[in-house]
């Protein structure tokens, strides 16, 4: 009896924590533990209420979507028509294969359809999207409103904020849409994106959304919506909820090409095989590429592709039975705070790092993380000691984004912002949510802008990575960044120095011989200017054609140049009048360094001056940045919103709202082919 007693005890712990949990992840968008922890969790309940059925909690979170919605009185609640479902998550091949055996034996003992439960199922397959799921409701085609997903049964009603998603679409030919349809899918933001709006935020002294489904969570609940079709957000179809019309249909793959006709957009991962194995193969394909892929993932989707199966399999309680994700192993992870440093970058920034107990994410054992700045990291709240998850995504730095504050020890305190440089000891100063070291001669800096400098995207050489940089400045080869430039002076030194020979020598004098005359545009990148990247140096080099023009404007002239603000403007005039910056680049011009010249390209004289260009949609002969590039160059500036200000619009293949937001306000439209007789009679 006190055995049973502990079981019933342990279900009811398990069921209050998975529904916490699901309120923080539905509503707040602020997990505080890793998928895997809550999937482990998740299968302890499900084990124990098997094994225990009188003991299925009062509330039970196994046969709950989502999580219950809290009262708002800025949107309204409204029912779905047809449940929106979750899909059983299953993270190994058993699973997998067992999934696809008890379909079938489905089929074969309660349908008595022995005939089918031979034969493999064709499946769908398509990602599983890291974003936030939304319901479209049309009838008769046109939009009548838009739901999230909520807890399955009801969600909030956020049509005007939808309506500024591309591919969620105000309308569509009512010739050819069905009576009524929930047409249903993911809004995410492209990762490339995500890191654009990341970059723009923090050059702006804000702090950085956590991840792009937070940032599309937070956006989609903003209670006006203008604006947010400058952030990017798009809309994946993945299915439908209540349909009237359209009964020739007999499979989901022929459902997707349906609704694709209509406009909206369809995953281009999207595709079907036979058998399990196809699952498999597809899953194992997408994961090993995951990082390489436009939008975050976090697995794969395998439905049975045919609907008659679909209707005879039908559902449980809370998932169907004809379709399963498949997660990917996981990114995150549970570690320890041993202790917070300080890290200098060349900017002069100085980043909070959190030292971790090692800890293995996607087979990789991480013992450091990224806090970004002072703010975030009063804002998380993490101290020293603290548990916390962290996550790993491809190259990127692992990040600590959520503290287990029930697990913190009790004489924990904040962590103290500092006053001054850990490397150099001057003081720090305070600009939007981040700390700079003024001191452009601290060590820290100084190794970094070498790194910097020598990039490839900046004067490309190659012998002057981070470990030959640390090797030189050990060596006290290298003192400031202009010594790279007198390295050839120090033969001997340098070939009684590991991993040197003649050979490398020579190759990085033949370098740096080359780097002396660079090109303007990677010269000034290179410089390490606050918040000059790529495109804004190449802006400054086609305004001004030399670095000496450069160097004589002042504030007034710089804003005038599209792109550049009064920030970057500021930042550009003083770098160039610091005199410590005044005595490098005076040692620069002695070792010879002169950045070549270019034809000034004023903006007038252009041919698609003061035009601004929209691309939506796929284009076949060419990229949307290779598109935008080209007319940049003709003078043009792009956007990412349809707006009054707008030009031209490039519409390729299955562009979304933005074609139909475009003819409303009567913009110009071009497809590829138009476009390419524009863009090759100009230049």
């Amino acid at each position: 009896m006190t055995e049973k007693r502990e079981v019933g005890k342990r279900i009811e712990e398990l069921a209050a924590e998975i529904r916490r949990h699901n309120d923080l992840y539905y509503n707040e968008g602020s997990p505080e533990i890793a998928d895997s922890e809550y999937d482990a969790r998740v299968r302890e309940l499900r084990a124990l209420v098997e094994e225990h059925p009188d003991l299925a909690p009062r509330e039970d979170p196994l046969v709950a979507v989502g999580a219950p919605l809290r009262r708002s009185k800025a949107f309204a609640q409204v029912s779905h028509r047809v449940p929106m479902l979750s899909l059983e998550s299953l993270t190994s091949e058993e699973e997998i294969r067992e999934f696809d055996q008890k379909a079938h034996r489905y089929l074969a003992v309660d349908v008595g359809d022995e005939a089918e439960a031979r034969e493999p199922f064709e499946y769908s397959l398509e990602p599983k999207y890291d974003g936030v799921s939304a319901s479209l409701l049309y009838e008769k085609g046109k939009l009548v409103r838009g739901l999230t997903r909520g807890d399955g049964s009801t969600g909030e009603e956020i049509t005007k904020n939808l309506l500024a998603v591309q591919g969620v679409l105000p309308s569509f030919d009512a010739q050819k849409a069905p009576e009524l349809v929930e047409i249903r899918g993911e809004v995410l933001i492209p990762r490339q994106r995500f890191e654009e709006l990341a970059a723009e935020r923090e050059a702006q002294g804000e702090i950085p959304f956590r991840n792009a489904r937070n940032a599309v969570a937070g956006s989609l609940k903003r209670l006006k919506s203008e604006g947010l079709e400058s952030l990017g957000m798009q809309f994946l179809f993945w299915g439908v909820g209540d349909l009237k019309g359209w009964q020739d249909l007999g499979s989901y793959s022929q459902l997707a090409e349906r609704v694709a006709g209509l406009g909206f957009t369809i995953s281009p991962l999207f595709t079907h095989g036979t058998g399990i194995e196809a699952v498999l193969a597809y899953h194992a394909d997408l994961e090993l590429r995951r990082e390489e892929l436009p939008y975050e993932m976090d697995g794969t989707v395998a439905k049975v592709d045919d609907f008659g199966l679909q209707h005879r399999l039908g559902r449980t309680a809370k998932a169907p039975r004809w379709a399963l994700a498949c997660k990917f192993k996981p990114r995150r992870a549970t570690s320890q705070v041993l202790d917070i440093g300080l890290q200098v970058g060349r900017t002069g920034i100085v980043t909070p790092v959190a030292h971790l107990a090692p800890v293995e994410i996607s087979g990789v054992t991480v013992q450091r993380a990224t806090l970004h700045n002072f703010d975030l990291l009063a804002e998380r709240d993490v101290r020293i000691g603290d548990s916390v998850i962290v996550e790993r995504a491809g190259d990127v730095i692992p990040e600590v984004i959520s503290v287990l504050i029930s697990e913190r020890p009790r004489d924990s305190r904040p962590f103290d912002v500092p006053e001054t440089c850990p490397e150099c000891h001057e003081d720090l100063e305070k600009e939007g949510a981040f700390l700079f070291c003024t001191n452009i001669d601290c060590p820290a800096q100084i190794q970094g802008r070498i790194v910097h400098l020598a990039s490839r995207k900046a004067l490309d050489i190659d012998r002057l990575g981070r470990k030959y940089v640390d090797q030189l400045f050990d060596a006290g080869l290298v003192k400031t960044v202009d010594d790279i430039f007198f390295l050839q002076d120090h033969r001997e030194e340098l070939l009684a120095l590991d991993r040197w020979g003649e050979k490398s020598y020579e190759n990085l004098v033949r370098e740096l011989d080359r780097a002396r005359e660079p090109e303007l545009p990677r010269f000034l990148y290179g410089l390490g200017i606050r918040h000059v990247g790529r495109k804004v140096a190449r802006d400054l080099a086609e305004a001004f054609g030399s670095f000496e023009a450069l160097r004589e404007a002042d504030e007034e002239q710089l804003i005038e140049i599209e792109g550049v603000g009064p920030v970057v403007a500021r930042e550009v005039v003083r770098f160039l009048e610091s005199a410590s910056n005044r005595t490098f680049l005076s040692r620069l011009e002695e070792a010879g360094v002169r950045p070549r010249s270019m034809e000034i390209r004023a903006g007038e004289a252009l041919p698609l001056a003061s035009q601004i260009f929209v691309f939506t949609g796929g284009l076949e002969t060419m990229s949307r940045d290779q598109a935008r590039e080209r007319v940049e160059s003709l003078g043009a500036a792009t956007a990412s919103g349809i707006s009054k200000r707008v030009t031209t619009v490039v519409a390729g293949s299955k562009a979304g709202s933005k074609l139909d937001k475009a003819r409303k306000l009567g913009l110009e439209i071009l497809d590829e082919d138009g476009f390419r007789s524009l863009i090759e009679g100009l230049e």
